[in-house]
């Protein structure tokens, strides 16, 4: 059987209504807009004291590790830190929550390995 590539040379329907959207007055301003945000915020979390620094780190680390330690998704760790829908346009949130997912997942599997090979081990001293 003999494979062909198909070459594509023009975006399907969504691709042209997303590079629209890419393209768009809106778009930039959403992004502009965002980037505000996101100084505003830095800038506010500047302004803290010391200890209340350490506070609002030390909630947003506990309440983000506990909840992909749960396994929630994107939408559920929004909804722990209390900022869902509008949290959607956090920077880089999303990048946080595959990071924190991939370490709890591994640590999951590493966990379900060592249970497995426990009682592969307690199988074959039991001669089974």
């Amino acid at each position: 059987m003999e494979l062909s590539l198909i070459k594509m040379t023009e975006p399907n329907e969504f691709g042209k209504a997303l590079k629209e959207w890419w393209d768009s007055d809106g778009y930039k301003q959403l992004q502009k807009e965002n980037e505000e945000a996101k100084q505003r915020a830095v800038g506010k979390y500047f302004m803290l004291s010391e200890e209340d620094k350490l506070d609002m780190v030390q909630a947003i680390c506990y309440i983000m590790c506990k909840a992909e330690q749960e396994g929630t998704s994107h939408r559920g760790l929004m909804d722990e830190l209390g900022i869902y829908p509008a949290g959607f346009w956090i920077d880089h949130l999303m990048d946080v929550h595959n990071a924190l997912w991939s370490y709890y997942h591994d640590q999951k599997n590493k966990k379900e390995l060592e249970s497995d090979i426990k009682n592969l081990k307690k199988l074959r001293n039991q001669g089974i």
